[in-house]
C-alpha cells in the first residue's frame, strides 16, 4: 500500500509541477494552446483532487487494513493462549489418568499374586492334609495286610507242621 502512496503522491507532485510550469509559460502559448490550457486547468485540477481523494482513501483503508490485522493477530493471540492453556491441562488430565491407571493395573495385579499364593498355600495345605491322611490309611491298610499275613502264614506254618 505504501508503493501506491508513494506513486500517488509523485503524480500530483508532477501534475502540479506541470500546471506551475503552464502557468508559467502561458504568456508564450499561442492562442489556441492558451484557450485548450483554460480548459484544460480545472480538469487537471479535478484530476489532482482525485488523487488526494484517492491518497486518503488508501491511507485510511491502510490504517485500517493495519487496524484489522492487528485485532486479528490479538485475536490469534488470544485464541492460541486458549488453545494452549486447553492443551496443557488435556495433558496432565491424561498423565494423571495414565498414571492412576497403572497404578489400579499394579495393585489389580499385586492382589491377583496375592490371591494366587493364598490358593496355593490354601490348596497345599488341603494337598498336604490330604496326603497324610492317604499316607495314614495306606500304612494302616500295610499294618493290617501285614498282620493278615502273618496270621496266614501262622496258619499255614501250623497246618503244615501237623503234616
Amino acid at each position: 500500500m505504501d508503493s501506491f502512496k508513494d506513486i500517488l503522491e509523485k503524480s500530483q507532485r508532477r501534475l502540479s509541477d506541470i500546471a506551475d510550469k503552464l502557468d508559467d509559460q502561458r504568456e508564450e502559448l499561442s492562442e489556441d494552446a492558451a484557450e485548450l490550457w483554460q480548459q484544460a486547468k480545472p480538469k487537471l485540477g479535478s484530476l489532482k483532487e482525485s488523487l488526494t481523494t484517492a491518497a486518503l482513501s488508501l491511507q485510511s483503508q491502510g490504517e485500517q487494513a493495519r487496524l484489522q490485522a492487528h485485532l486479528a493477530a490479538m485475536d490469534a493471540q488470544d485464541q492460541w493462549s486458549y488453545l494452549s492453556k486447553t492443551m496443557t491441562e488435556l495433558t496432565r488430565n491424561a498423565q494423571q489418568k495414565g498414571r492412576t491407571e497403572l497404578e489400579s493395573a499394579e495393585l489389580q495385579a499385586h492382589l491377583a499374586k496375592m490371591d494366587a499364593r493364598d490358593f496355593v498355600n490354601q490348596q497345599g495345605e488341603a494337598l498336604s492334609k490330604d496326603y497324610q491322611q492317604a499316607r495314614e490309611k495306606i500304612e494302616q491298610a500295610s499294618h493290617t495286610a501285614m498282620k493278615e499275613l502273618e496270621r496266614s502264614l501262622e496258619i499255614i506254618g501250623k497246618s503244615w507242621s501237623n503234616f
